[in-house]
């Protein structure tokens, strides 16, 4: 894996995730996934990020439904599948993802509760209640992490949970390489039919641990963390990186 100077060099030789392909695969898997749970009278929990992610919602303001807000929700996924699972727990759910994604999942709502937005204050200003900041596998995506976390915990929602974040144990600054996965690996379940494999890629920066968790500390307490997937070896550059997999669920220290 090659080290880039910077997020814009990468991003510059990466496909991104505004490839139409990507759209259209997200699109069509989610919308599939979304009629699939329509007809799962049995309610079926199949892997362990669901039964964390429900142990979230479960957990906060457990007393009413939720306000939520989910930073890089592709086509909504996460909700239509928290929404079935615990009924009644959401009565809104807004995501904030890139213009092309935001408008693949507008067409797929079925119901007033989910919302796609392409402007995070405006997505914010449209919740009544701050009660629950989502970001999911999005961080290590985005031009500068660590800045994003700070800015996002600063909202002011009452909780925040981030989770399938990459940082690395064994570095001091953060690293920016490129992630190249096969077109299939994007959105739930399997390549739908009609679409060919390919590769893409998109940038990637990782963090060092430690640089998330004094973020982190500021005006928040940690409620949860979750250890998320094995630690790996990755050969960037010159430099071997251990990596792992965390989340947490955090709470604004009350004044």
């Amino acid at each position: 894996m090659r080290v880039y100077d910077s997020y814009n060099h990468a991003l510059a030789d990466s496909h991104t995730y505004e490839d139409p392909g990507v759209i259209q695969v997200v699109s069509t898997k989610t919308k599939a996934f979304r009629d699939a749970l329509l007809v799962d009278k049995g309610k079926t929990v199949d892997n362990r990020q669901t039964v964390q992610n429900m142990f979230v919602l479960s957990y906060v303001w457990h007393d009413r439904p939720l306000d939520v807000l989910e930073i890089g929700g592709a086509c909504g996924a996460n909700y239509f599948e928290l929404s079935h699972l615990l009924p009644g727990r959401i009565r809104s759910w807004h995501v904030v993802e890139t213009p092309a994604m935001a408008a693949a999942g507008r067409g797929l709502v079925r119901d007033d509760r989910l919302t796609f937005y392409d402007a995070l204050d405006t997505a914010v200003a449209q919740l009544e209640n701050l009660d629950l900041l989502i970001a999911q596998g999005v961080l290590q995506y985005l031009m500068d992490p660590l800045q994003t976390l700070e800015a996002l915990l600063k909202l002011g929602f009452t909780y925040a949970y981030v989770t399938r974040t990459v940082v690395g144990d064994s570095i001091q600054h953060p690293v920016i390489t490129k992630q190249i996965v096969n077109l299939s690996a994007h959105g739930p379940g399997a390549l739908p039919k009609g679409f060919t494999d390919r590769k893409t890629s998109q940038p990637l920066t990782i963090v060092p641990f430690a640089s998330i968790i004094s973020r982190i500390s500021v005006g928040h307490t940690i409620s949860y963390s979750f250890i998320e997937g094995e630690n790996a070896s990755m050969r960037i550059g010159s430099q071997t990186v251990t990596t792992k997999t965390v989340g947490f669920l955090l709470e604004k220290v009350r004044q």
